[in-house]
């Protein structure tokens, strides 16, 4: 069995396009990732933690300085409302789960996500990225749907890239959920620390 290549210390490669496949945009292909997580896709404090899986959307250079940015933005709590992340020309796209970019009523978060994460990607290893923000909703039928917002993120039809992006959430089921193991005697959940909010000790949790 072929195994991935390690891109980070920090999360695992479950799936990795090396190259181009077929002739959607400028070379697209994608791999996909996985995080801990003890936020869930809405940046609320877990009891316990949660898997996360998210792709990278490559184009045709396969520019893995992506990784770096992918690595701050997971160190600064950020990553776990993110669905797919990738960058074209020089510019990052970061589509997030509708959940959270949409919220409900007047608590829209994706100005405050813009926010937060703007600094982060200004400057990495003397790279500044442009950023641009979108949302995915796997239930919507097309890229215009009710809670879909796809920045350019594939150098093509929207029709085309929501496509693309909902075949690799239907295979992959992207975002924050639950950690299925096999039955142990051992309850790892008590075992593993619990991190304090972001910005809180952890002696005010």
């Amino acid at each position: 069995m072929k195994q991935n290549q390690t891109y980070s210390t920090l999360f695992s490669c479950l799936h990795d396009e090396k190259e181009p496949i077929g002739y959607l945009g400028r070379g697209t292909h994608y791999s996909v990732f996985r995080s801990i997580e003890w936020l869930d896709v809405e940046r609320r404090q877990l009891v316990k933690p949660q898997i996360h899986d998210f792709a990278v959307i490559w184009d045709e250079d396969h520019d893995e300085r992506i990784i770096n940015v992918v690595e701050r933005i997971y160190m600064a709590g950020l990553l776990s409302p993110v669905q797919f992340i990738g960058e074209r020309k020089g510019g990052l796209s970061i589509v997030l789960a509708a959940r959270y970019y949409c919220g409900s009523g007047d608590d829209y978060r994706g100005a405050e996500f813009a926010k937060l994460v703007s600094p982060i990607v200004s400057d990495v290893d003397g790279d500044s990225w442009n950023l641009e923000l979108g949302c995915f909703d796997r239930h919507d039928t097309s890229a215009r749907g009710h809670q879909t917002e796809l920045p350019s993120i594939i150098q093509d039809k929207d029709e085309v890239a929501f496509t693309y992006l909902k075949n690799i959430d239907n295979l992959w089921r992207l975002g924050t959920k639950e950690w299925n193991a096999a039955p142990a005697s051992i309850d790892l959940a008590r075992l593993a620390p619990r991190p304090s909010l972001f910005g809180t000790s952890p002696e005010t949790v």
